[in-house]
């Protein structure tokens, strides 16, 4: 006969409270472990980047190959240089300058400007032909042989970095020509010295004619002050000559 305590079923002991916290910590780290990732996934990542970035630049990018023929007006005409916009590096008044000058020789003038140069560079590049165009529209045969050297010289640097502006090295040198080599220069610069000097002594007597007006007025004041004090002044002249004359 099984006694009373072969009948009872044996109890596992039950853990305390602390290590059991224990063990239920460890095993959540290592079911939050992150899996490592194999290979391709990561390389995949890297392409994937890589496309974004291609697609943000061809956002910024504009076609290389519109023609200038392809312009129509202002509103039609961008300055592409190595396939990105310059626009907004000039002034609206300067970019409508040189589409004029662009118009005038039917081609972007810079379109065969040196490849990987910094667009200030070229911003002041473009400006400067502006400018100097600008300044030989407004030349004279006044105009020192210095001023169209250096606009020249300006142009010369431009020229190097594949600027077009030949067609405006080849005005400023044939404007030196008939304004110093040229036959009758002698002549027509002694003309126009005559005309500067017949301007400056036309000025000189006006203002000579004005200065003869203020001497004119102030001798018409000069006699109405005399015409009025004339006889009191008299008087009083002839009471001091009394008292000089009496008799002792």
């Amino acid at each position: 006969m099984l006694t009373e305590k072969s009948t009872k079923k044996k109890r596992p002991r039950s853990l305390p409270l602390d290590i059991v916290q224990k063990k239920n910590k460890k095993s959540r780290q290592r079911r939050s472990l992150p899996v490592p990732r194999s290979g391709p996934p990561a390389e995949q990542s890297e392409n994937d980047s890589e496309d974004v970035g291609s697609e943000v630049l061809e956002g910024f990018k504009l076609s290389q190959a519109v023609q200038f023929s392809d312009i129509q007006s202002l509103e039609d005409f961008n300055i592409l240089v190595d396939g990105l916009l310059l626009d907004s590096e000039l002034s609206e008044n300067v970019k409508n300058k040189y589409y004029q000058l662009c118009c005038s020789q039917g081609a972007f003038l810079h379109e065969k400007l040196i490849r990987g140069i910094n667009f200030k560079l070229i911003a002041g590049i473009i400006s400067e032909t502006v400018n100097i165009a600008d300044a030989i529209r407004a030349c004279n045969l006044t105009t020192s042989r210095d001023e169209f050297a250096i606009w020249d010289k300006t142009l010369e640097g431009c020229e190097l970095f594949g600027m077009n502006v030949g067609f405006l090295r080849s005005r400023l040198s044939r404007l030196v020509g008939l304004a110093y080599d040229s036959e009758g220069v002698t002549k027509t610069r002694r003309y126009i010295q005559a005309r500067n000097e017949q301007v400056r002594t036309s000025e000189e007597i006006r203002d000579l004619e004005a200065k003869l007006l203020d001497l004119k007025a102030a001798y018409e004041r000069f006699s109405a002050d005399i015409n009025s004090l004339k006889s009191k002044a008299e008087s009083h002249e002839l009471k001091f000559q009394e008292e000089v004359l009496a008799p002792w």
